[in-house]
Order: structure tokens, then sequence, then C-alpha cells
């Protein structure tokens, strides 16, 4: 079956670099009733420093800085600058790299990793039939398996931080499971707590929600983890019933002070976008995500209530929601890109999702110029962390910020020169494999090329287990 499919170990592991000199798989999930995982072993030195690299802060209206410095003490970015006077922090050489923020991804369902390459072209092989099939057989290991595999697979891929709209929720053990995979990676991760799947018809669980709330200091990693809520609007926009049922789990999350993310999409997706603005759902802490061709108005509702809106491209598209061109969504104030899935976009790779939104734009706009590849490249980075409300921590390299860094190396066989304009190197020509070094917070979680603290093989062994027992029910 696994042959036939042409899903194999080193398929689903993709960019994943094997890797030498671990000895454990962090918080490996071995029971529904175990505890929270430790956060992931730390080798990384107190003071760090990248010296002579090409440096995109990100920050409004800086100009890339050429043979600069980035300087790191206790998971901060602490300085920026040519030359910096850094004592006895340890030296990495950015010769002929780009050192940036960390790519954000706004939207994404992590739990699904293993089922990459089960999707097909027929009626029952599509996106959503297999997801709602093999999504009601996972067991707590199976969830552990996907948010874990996604979450090295982005650090890998350059991507530091997620909002991961968790909606496969079907116990509490597999909430817990979700938590102990994001904290057992490297990622900085947001756990958007949802339903038990797709459907609208339950209710969320709002006492388990509640009672992660309460204890938050056990699951948060230092900051690294946050919580939210994963939340729909019913099937029927028209029934009452199932209408006050989705504004109880709305309200609650509201009091609790939680981010919201909802979905609008499908062919009702006018209809949902009004029924956001009737019941006066919009309000800063709400995310809207696809709304691909969304009408004037309801982006100037968006836009006066504060909220924010995610676009995910690459599934936009292979799902057939419809055309996403970034001219369309050019006047909403809170924007950012997202994977929306690794197993449904194929890859966690943000640098292939920027590719794509701006090959579409350009495509559909026929003049070459259309898109700006700075502005493009701040969707992925600071305005992306600014519409998940993270950006007063991070997305642009400002002193005092946190210090999630990726390095490019543009000295690789399919780049080969550090160019004049960066921005657009990085959309147009970078990929995964061109990620050097990544850290969150500043830990270093890629270094040489290579991840840290991930034992490849039992990995291996845990998707292969959960491949087995999902592949009876594809």
């Amino acid at each position: 079956m696994l042959d036939r499919l042409n899903i194999t170990r080193r398929h689903l592991l993709g960019g994943m670099t094997a890797l030498a000199g671990s000895t454990l798989l962090p918080g490996a999930y071995a029971a529904s009733t175990q505890a929270p995982a430790s956060s992931p072993s730390d080798a990384s030195p107190r003071s760090w420093c990248i010296r002579n690299a090409c440096v995109l802060t990100m920050e409004e209206g800086q100009a890339p800085l050429h043979n600069a410095d980035v300087w790191v003490v206790d998971g901060r970015i602490e300085a920026v600058g040519e030359q910096l006077a850094v004592g006895d922090a340890e030296i990495v050489d950015g010769q002929g790299c780009i050192v940036m923020p960390g790519l954000v991804d706004t939207h994404n369902h992590m739990w699904q990793t293993q089922m990459r390459g089960m999707f097909g072209q027929t009626e029952e092989r599509l996106f959503f039939p297999v997801t709602n099939r093999l999504g009601s057989h996972f067991r707590p290991e199976d969830t552990w398996v996907g948010e874990y595999l996604a979450a090295m697979e982005n650090v890998n891929a350059g991507v530091t931080t997620s909002n991961d709209f968790f909606d496969n929720n079907r116990s509490p053990a597999h909430g817990k499971a979700a938590l102990e995979a994001l904290a057992a990676s490297p990622l900085r991760a947001r756990l958007l707590f949802g339903n038990e799947s797709k459907t609208t018809d339950t209710m969320i669980d709002l006492e388990q929600l509640a009672e992660l709330q309460r204890d938050w200091e056990r699951f948060d990693e230092q900051g690294r983890l946050s919580l939210g809520l994963a939340w729909r609007l019913p099937d029927d926009l028209n029934d009452e019933n199932a209408m006050a049922m989705k504004r109880r789990e709305y309200d609650v999350a509201r009091d609790m002070g939680l981010p919201i993310a909802v979905h609008v999409s499908g062919e009702e997706h006018h209809a949902m976008f009004q029924a956001l603005i009737d019941g006066d759902f919009l309000f800063p802490g709400l995310q809207v995500v696809h709304a691909t061709d969304a009408r004037p108005a309801h982006l100037d509702a968006l836009n006066a209530a504060g909220a924010s809106l995610s676009l995910t491209p690459i599934t936009e598209h292979r799902v057939a929601y419809g055309i996403t061109r970034l001219s369309h969504f050019e006047g909403v104030e809170r924007l950012g890109l997202g994977i929306d899935g690794n197993a449904l976009a194929g890859t966690g790779d943000m640098f292939a999702v920027m590719k794509t939104a701006a090959l579409t734009e350009l495509a559909a706009s026929g003049e070459e110029t259309a898109v700006d590849c700075r502005r493009l490249l701040s969707l992925a980075t600071s305005r992306a962390a600014e519409s998940i409300g993270m950006g007063d921590e991070i997305g642009t390299l400002t002193p005092g910020k946190q210090a999630d860094v990726i390095m490019i190396d543009t000295r690789a066989v399919n780049l080969g020169m550090l160019p004049e304009d960066p921005a657009a190197f990085v959309v147009f020509a970078a990929t995964p494999a061109n990620v050097s070094l990544v850290a969150v917070g500043g830990r270093l979680a890629k270094r040489d090329g290579q991840l840290l603290n991930v034992d490849e093989q039992a990995l291996s062994s845990r998707l292969e287990a959960s491949l087995s027992h999902l592949k009876a029910h594809l």
C-alpha cells in the first residue's frame, strides 16, 4: 500500500536533513495521560553574532545593510550594525549570506502532515473527503506525529512561527499530544484550539479550553507557545440554534482574551463574510482566512474593525477556491501569508508561497513590475507578525525583539551570488535548502544547513507506525 501511494519515509520527511549526533526524539507521545514535554535541549551560546552578512531587518524604510552584523544576547536582538563590539560572543560567518527575520506562517493545519501524497484528482481522493475520513481515525500519537513533523519541516525551511489551526481535536488527549509535539520542537507556535472535525454540529470543548488557559504556564515554553481559538461559522448560516452555539464559543474566547481565527471559504464565502459583519464578530483579535475574492465592502469592514486576513495562495489554488491576487487585497491593513497545511501545500515552504503569490499577480496583471518584492516579503515577516498580533516581539531584526533569525547562503549552486536586490532574490530564487541557520528566541535550531536535536530514525519509526494505522482507512 505504501509503495502504491508513493508514500515513503524519505518522501514524507522531505527536506529534513539527515542528522548526526542526536540521541533523543524530545517529548515523544507515549500515552494520553503523559504530561507536556520539556522544551528542546539547548546547546546554544548565550551570546552570538553573525558577521559580515547582507542584513534585511524588515523594519519599515530600512534599506538592506551590507557587510553588517546581527548580535544576539540571551535570546534577543542586542544590536544590528557594522563591526559591532561583541566581546566574547560566538562568531558565525555571514559572508555571502542574507540574514533576515524568521518567516511567519499565519495559517496552517499541522496535524495533517502525514497525509501528504494521499490526495488525488478523483472525487473520493480529493482533499476534503480524505482528511475528513482519515481525521476521524487519528489517535493522539498520530496527532503528535503530524504536528511534530510539520514543526520540524517548517523550522528547517526557515519558518520560525506558525499559527496552527488545530481542527481535529477529538479528545483532551489529542489536544495534549498537539501541545506536546509543539513543545518538543523549536518552533514558535500558536495552537488555535478547535473542534473534533471540520463540521460545526458540535460545540468546541470549552471546559478543556478554559483548563488550558488556567494552566498555560505549564505549556507556554517561556512564551514560545500561545493559545487561541480555531472557530468556524455554522454550515447553515440561517440556523439560529447553530449560530447561538457558535456565538457561545466566540464569546467564551473573547472573555478569555484569546485570539480567534475563522475560515471564510467555499461556495458560501461571501455569505460567511457578511455573517461576520452582521453578527458583529469582527474585532482586532479575529483573523479571517482565505476570503479569496472578498467584496470591497467586506474588506472595508475588516479594516474598520482592525481584524486581519491570511492568504494561502498555494492551497487556495490547489482546492480551486479561485485565483489569489495580491492586488485584490492591496488595501488590507493587517495581512499575512500562510502555508495552510504542509500536506495540502505539498511542503512547509514559505518561499514557495511567496513565489506563487508573486507569479500569480504578474501573470494576471500582464505587467512584469506589478509586484513589490520587499512588500511581498513583509507579508511573510513583519506584516505577517503584525497580522497575528505578535509584531511587538517578532517579525523584524530590531534590538530588544526575540531573536527569530534565519540565514540564507547565497553561495549554493542554485543561487550563486549575493544580489543587489535581496528581497527579489529571496522571493524568486531561495528555497529551504538554502537556509543554513535558524534560531528561534536565540536558540539555534539549524546550523551549517542541518537541523539540531532530532533523531530522524526515531521520528521515522513513529511516522511509519502512524501511516500503517491510517492507510487501512484510506
